[in-house]
C-alpha cells in the first residue's frame, strides 16, 4: 500500500495473515476496498492455518488506515468470501459470504469532545481541504469557528480542549490548547507519531508505537498546581521544557528530559508496541498488544505496577478521576471470568460497584481497580 502514489519508493507492506478463499470462486485472490474518502481499507479472506488441515476455516475481514495500520478485525461465518462493497457514505459494508449478504455497521471514531459546557466538533467541506473546528456554547448557542489545517485528534478536559496537528515537517506534530472560544492558551511541538492521545487537568498524553510524552500544559490552574512547585522535579525546570519523553520499554524519570535529549538516544523498536492510552490526575495507563497494562504515577511519573491480560486491549478509559477505576474494552475472543472475579472481590474491598461485561464471542470489558 503506497502513500503517495504507485511511483512511491517506500511503500508500506501489510502481513494480513489471510489467504484467499479456494471455496469461493473469486479468481484466487483477497477482497479489497477503500471507503469513500480512502481513509479506511477491508481487506476479506480466509484465516490462515498454517496448513493444519483439522482446523476450520474461518472467513474474517481486516480493517487498516491509510498508514497501513491495523484498526479492528471481524469474523463471519462461513469459508468462501466472494466480495465486499462499501456504502456511499461509508457507514455501512456488504460482505457477499457463500450464499449470504452481510451488512456491518461501521462507526468511525469523529473527531469532538465536550468541556465547559462546549461541544467542539470537526468536519470537512468539500470545497476546503483543511478541518472545520466549531466550538458550540450548550448555555448560550454562541458558536465560534476556526479552521485547522491537518487535523488529527481533539480531546478536552476541564476549561481547555487541545488540537493535535500535522506540520509541514513529516516528524514534527503540533499540540494546540484552546480556551472555550478557540483562542490559543498555549502549544506544544512534538517529535512523536502521534496515535494515542488523552488530556486531564494538568497534563496532555500523546504516544506513538513505542514512545510516551507527558506534556504540563500551561494554565491557570497547571500554574497552581505545577510539576515545577516539587522539590524532586528540577530536572524539567531545564531548557527541555516541561515534558517529559520516554520509551515504553523503559522506565521514565524525571531525569527522562524533552525531545532533545531523547533524540541523541539510541534505541532498537519495541516487539510490543502501544494500542491504547488513558490518564487521569493520579496516573497513567499504557495498554501494549502482549495485553500488559502498565500503571505509571502522576505528576511524578514512575512505573508503578504492570497489568496482564489474556487479550490485547483496544481501548482503555477511566471512568473516574480519584478513586482510580479504569475498564478497558478489548477487542477479542476471550473469556475474563477469572479477570472479573479478581475485579469484583477488588470491589468489594474498595466498596465500589463495578460493572463487567463478559461471555462475549467478540468483546469483553474488564474492570481494574488499582
Amino acid at each position: 500500500m503506497s502513500q503517495q502514489s504507485e511511483l512511491d519508493e517506500k511503500p508500506i507492506l501489510i502481513d494480513t495473515g489471510l489467504r484467499p478463499s479456494p471455496e469461493a470462486k473469486v479468481g484466487n485472490k483477497l477482497q479489497l476496498a477503500w471507503n469513500s474518502n480512502g481513509s479506511v481499507l477491508a481487506v476479506g479472506g480466509i484465516l490462515d492455518n498454517n496448513g493444519k488441515a483439522d482446523e476450520k476455516n474461518v472467513s474474517q475481514m481486516q480493517f487498516y488506515d491509510s498508514f497501513g495500520r491495523h484498526l479492528r478485525t471481524l469474523k463471519l461465518p462461513g469459508a468462501g468470501m466472494a466480495g465486499l462493497a462499501w456504502e456511499g457514505g461509508s457507514l455501512r459494508i456488504a460482505l457477499a459470504v457463500e450464499s449470504f449478504i452481510y451488512f456491518a455497521n461501521i462507526r468511525p471514531d469523529y473527531k469532538w469532545a465536550f468541556f465547559a459546557n462546549t461541544l467542539v466538533y470537526a468536519y470537512t467541506k468539500p470545497e476546503r481541504t483543511d478541518h472545520c473546528v466549531v466550538l458550540y456554547d450548550t448555555v448560550t448557542g454562541n458558536k465560534y469557528t476556526k479552521y485547522v489545517k491537518k487535523l488529527l485528534q481533539i480531546k478536552a478536559y476541564g476549561d481547555y480542549c487541545v488540537l493535535a496537528t500535522k506540520t509541514d515537517d513529516p516528524t514534527v506534530y503540533l499540540l494546540i490548547l484552546c480556551n472555550a472560544i478557540g483562542a490559543p492558551v498555549d502549544s506544544k511541538y512534538v517529535n512523536l507519531e502521534l496515535q494515542y492521545l488523552v488530556m486531564t487537568s494538568q497534563h496532555v498524553v500523546c504516544a506513538s508505537e513505542d514512545a510516551i510524552c507527558v506534556w504540563q500544559y500551561s494554565s491557570k490552574v497547571s500554574k497552581l498546581t505545577s510539576i515545577e512547585g516539587k522539590t524532586d522535579a528540577v530536572a524539567l525546570k531545564k531548557k527541555d521544557g516541561k515534558e517529559v519523553v520516554w520509551h515504553v520499554d523503559e522506565s521514565p524519570s524525571v531525569h527522562s528530559g524533552g525531545f532533545e535529549q531523547f533524540k541523541t538516544q539510541k534505541r532498537t523498536p519495541t516487539q510490543d508496541a502501544i494500542t491504547c492510552v488513558t490518564a487521569s490526575d493520579c496516573m497513567l495507563l499504557v495498554g501494549r498488544e502482549s495485553g500488559t497494562v502498565q500503571r505509571y504515577s502522576l505528576p511524578h511519573i514512575s512505573l508503578e505496577a504492570k497489568y496482564i491480560l489474556r487479550c490485547c486491549p483496544q481501548v482503555c478509559v477511566c471512568v473516574c478521576t480519584r478513586a482510580c477505576a479504569c475498564a478497558c474494552a478489548c477487542a477479542c475472543a476471550c473469556a475474563c471470568a477469572r479477570l472479573c472475579a479478581r475485579a469484583r472481590a477488588r470491589a468489594r474491598a474498595f466498596e465500589c460497584a463495578c460493572v463487567c461485561a463478559c461471555a462475549c464471542d467478540r468483546t469483553c470489558a474488564c474492570v481494574f481497580f488499582v
